[in-house]
């Protein structure tokens, strides 16, 4: 007597096909990703310096980590908050370099710390890959 617990035998003709994904879905994981490893290198000081400052670097790395999942599995959602995550993070840095931020005036005039020119570089490549993306997505 044959168990009905077996697995059903897989065909040798059968290929398991994965498609890649396109390569701008892998510049804005990149992208992100440098996003994630640059906040998270800055994160203690941030908490220490001001700490509501640090809650929003907690939320950015959040938000980037969550855009590259949805990436991942081909979620256009995640061009949409890694396009809001890194254009907020762009206008946090002008803030804190121009007006300054509340408790966080530290930072007004200071343009060339290599970190930020580096952040800046990353946010603005994921709001660019991610205002392409979805351009492209709608016109399909």
């Amino acid at each position: 007597m044959q168990s009905t617990m077996t697995r059903p035998e897989q065909s040798t003709n059968e290929v398991s096909h994965i498609t890649p994904l396109p390569v701008i879905d892998l510049l804005g994981i990149a992208g992100l990703s440098a996003i994630i490893a640059i906040h998270t290198s800055e994160l203690s000081g941030k908490v220490e310096e001001t700490a509501y400052l640090g809650f929003g670097y907690v939320l950015l790395i959040a938000a980037a980590v969550v855009s590259i999942v949805m990436l991942s599995h081909r979620d256009v959602r995640g061009w949409y908050l890694g396009g809001l995550a890194g254009a907020g993070a762009i206008i946090g840095l002008v803030l804190t370099r121009t007006t300054g931020l509340p408790n966080a005036k530290g930072d007004i005039g200071n343009w060339g710390e290599t970190i930020a020119i580096w952040s800046l570089i990353a946010e603005g490549l994921v709001v660019l890959l991610a205002l392409f993306a979805l351009a492209n997505r709608r016109k399909i």
